[in-house]
């Protein structure tokens, strides 16, 4: 493969990966809680080899040039979004730093921003895709009485009732050491294995935080990307039009 036709397939290749990311960023728009994507582009490595033999021998077979850049996901942007009102008690969002931290049916501990919780009939409290909300709790919640529910700040959950308000547990809120460290798992959610630590997060009743992308700059990000691989396009057509011509010289 010639050099152009090597560093345009490349580059086509890393514009898609961008196309990619926006996409999913500009899909998630309307995600509670769902932070959008940071990519990256990387110039590869030169090889070395003569290009000119390469392109005009008859002899080399499948030779790659290590010319052209890549791109991929690097990060997630965990900037919080704006919080909105919601009448749903249940319903939680975070200012500031900070994870809910939900059960999967695996059992396992996952890390999510997204606060859009609800009671089930069996007074269980879990999200859309049935994770149970982690509660560290003085009354097990199939037991809490019935009443108004109020949510404080630092995550005290109390319950008003005719009998008088009773604190039936309380909301955590993880802090991990490392967010480079999370691994989204789908649905709005991370797994994380390292250590936590403290944080100024508050919970927000009667809120829910709303998508981090910020749409003018992904459709801007997309309209950039659309003429980059129409320009990376056009150096593969000149380059397989040009190698025709040549070919026919050789003839």
């Amino acid at each position: 493969m010639s050099i152009p036709l090597s560093i345009s397939k490349s580059g086509m290749n890393a514009i898609q990966n961008q196309m990619d990311a926006v996409s999913h960023d500009i899909a998630n728009i309307n995600t509670t809680g769902y932070k959008s994507k940071n990519i990256s582009f990387n110039e590869l490595l030169l090889n070395d080899m003569n290009g000119e033999a390469d392109y005009l021998s008859d002899t080399v077979q499948d030779s790659g040039i290590a010319s052209g850049s890549k791109s991929g996901v690097t990060s997630t942007n965990f900037g919080q979004g704006s919080l909105i009102s919601d009448s749903n008690d249940y319903h939680l969002a975070i200012a500031g730093e900070g994870f809910f931290g939900v059960i999967g049916e695996n059992g396992e501990r996952y890390l999510t921003r997204d606060g859009a919780f609800h009671v089930n009939g069996d007074k269980s409290i879990t999200n859309d895709n049935g994770d149970t909300l982690e509660i560290q709790t003085t009354i097990p919640t199939n037991q809490w009485p019935e009443g108004d529910v109020s949510i404080a700040e630092n995550g005290e959950v109390t319950i008003h009732s005719e009998n008088g308000s009773t604190l039936v547990g309380t909301i955590p809120l993880f802090h991990p050491t490392q967010t480079n460290a999370l691994e989204p798992v789908g649905e709005n959610k991370f797994s994380y294995d390292g250590a936590f630590g403290a944080g100024d997060g508050s919970i927000q009743q009667n809120y829910l935080e709303a998508s981090n992308v910020d749409l003018a700059s992904s459709i801007t990000e997309m309209m950039l990307a659309q003429r980059s691989y129409s320009l990376n396009l056009k150096v593969a057509q000149g380059t397989d039009e040009m190698a025709s011509v040549i070919n026919q010289f050789k003839q």
